[in-house]
């Protein structure tokens, strides 16, 4: 497992676009203002605002090289992604893995990026940060609970951090009824990448695993319907525990029904918990890709039973 060094203070931290263009490039500044106010120095990408065919940030070369780059550029210590958006699957057949097999940081992304993150730890078992971006989280009042355990996520380099929200509860304690809290390897995935991964190299083995899903603007029979893909494939059977976060509905979309995360349950092996703070909201734990981690039932969170970074 390739483990990254923490984030020092002062540090320079590289972002780049690895999807979508900017939709609003006022945001963005604002995240790169905020990371200043904080005494870290921001190096942007080459293509951070190119646009191809309006809806890449550039072509896939352009990102591509940019990503690259930033890993092989011994200056940078983190890279932050701008945003989601779609694009990021599209580099996987182009990327050097090498170049960040030899040069390890953090590397934080989210939402379209989960192909990016769960092909590296697949190819690599290098762990990666899914969770707050500067254009969305940092341009305008990073949520307090979530930004202090941001910075201690890319920092810590204890085990043990609990993540612990109001509102998460169990659903299922599965059909093994554990009494120990169980233990896995933490994948947190956007739903509509990691489906769109099924059949590719790119997926990592679930077993055994904690998965965490949320998504957005998802209709809510195509929620059920790729929980019915994962279901057929009988993932509920070998995680080791499921871990259900925000399902944003676009305006006029209704909410994901609970019978649907109830099918689920009834298959899982494993307890399965809702509510959990993570997806498209505001209230966002930067959850780390690959990591040990255990499930506790009573008060339902989630520790991590190793540090995402090192000395």
């Amino acid at each position: 497992m390739i483990v990254p060094r923490a984030l020092r203070s002062g540090a320079v931290i590289g972002l780049v676009a690895l999807s979508s263009p900017q939709r609003d490039e006022s945001r963005l500044e604002r995240g790169i203002r905020y990371l200043e106010s904080l005494g870290y120095r921001v190096q942007l990408g080459r293509h951070t605002y190119r646009r191809y065919r309006d809806y890449l940030a550039g072509t896939d070369a352009e990102r591509c090289a940019d990503l690259e780059a930033m890993f092989a550029n011994p200056r940078i210590e983190a890279i932050f992604c701008t945003r989601g958006g779609y694009g990021s699957a599209r580099l996987l057949p182009l990327l050097n893995f090498d170049v960040i097999r030899r040069n390890p940081k953090i590397f934080v992304g989210f939402s379209d990026v989960t192909a990016l993150q769960l092909a590296l730890w697949k190819r690599l078992r290098f762990v990666t940060f899914s969770g707050a971006l500067p254009s969305v989280d940092m341009a305008d009042g990073f949520f307090p609970p979530a930004e202090q355990q941001f910075w201690d996520v890319l920092t810590r380099t204890s085990p043990g951090m609990e993540l612990r929200n109001v509102g998460c509860r169990t659903i299922s304690k599965g059909s093994e009824e554990q009494e120990t809290a169980p233990t896995g390897t933490l994948l947190p995935a956007n739903l509509a990448m990691l489906c769109s991964l099924a059949g590719t190299p790119w997926l990592p083995s679930f077993t055994k695993s904690i998965l965490v899903l949320e998504d957005v603007g998802e209709e809510p029979y195509r929620i059920d319907r790729m929980l019915l893909q994962l279901r057929l494939s009988n993932v509920p059977q070998r995680v080791a525990a499921t871990v259900f976060g925000h399902f944003t509905p676009s305006p006029g979309q209704q909410h994901v029904s609970r019978d649907v995360l109830k099918e689920w349950a009834a298959e899982s092996a494993g307890p399965v918990m809702s509510g959990f703070w993570y997806g498209h909201e505001r209230e966002k734990f930067t959850v780390p890709v690959g990591i040990r981690a255990a499930l506790t039932l009573r008060r339902p969170h989630i520790t991590l039973l190793q540090a995402a970074v090192r000395d």
